[in-house]
């Protein structure tokens, strides 16, 4: 009898030594991946869709938000939004078409991805030398059928 105990409850412990990692690891993957601190900051420029001609904008990259909107007060109405990254805080709120994420490790060429949710609308960034200055370089396309990609730099300002 003493045996079939021992061995009840070594079964148990095994069970539960392989559940509890898995657990945890399915949580991981929830986790919200933080902006990477070399892209996280203010950065100004000028952005072109193309087709509007160029605006100026505001990119604030935070460990977990991404801010955008326009440089400059406009007659245009035009808004400041907020994108959140941590998907499962903000996902049943008013807030939930504002959602990012960030992939977790750069690709091959350097960038980090960040999805817009809503719009399943990746952007591309990297911190990079243009023109004697550290810029932010971002990279998108306007569709998902487009081939050519938008590319855009932004400064932060000096002090």
């Amino acid at each position: 009898m003493q045996i079939s105990k021992t061995l009840t409850i070594l079964g148990v412990t095994a069970g539960l030594a392989a559940i509890v990692p898995a657990a945890q690891s399915a949580h991981a993957k929830t986790m919200a991946n933080p902006v990477p601190q070399a892209l996280q900051g203010t950065w100004y420029g000028k952005y072109s869709d193309g087709t509007t001609g160029k605006s100026a904008v505001k990119y604030r990259l935070t460990k977990y938000t991404f801010k955008q909107g326009a440089a400059k007060a406009t007659n245009q109405n035009y808004q400041a939004i907020t994108f959140y990254d941590n998907v499962d805080k903000y996902a049943n709120t008013k807030d939930s078409n504002y959602l990012f994420k960030v992939a977790n490790k750069v690709n091959k060429h350097g960038y980090w991805k960040l999805t817009l949710i809503n719009v399943n609308s990746p952007l591309y960034f990297k911190k990079v030398q243009h023109n004697g200055k550290t810029a932010l370089k971002m990279y998108s396309y306007l569709s998902s059928n487009s081939k050519k990609a938008q590319i855009n730099y932004y400064y932060q300002k000096s002090e």
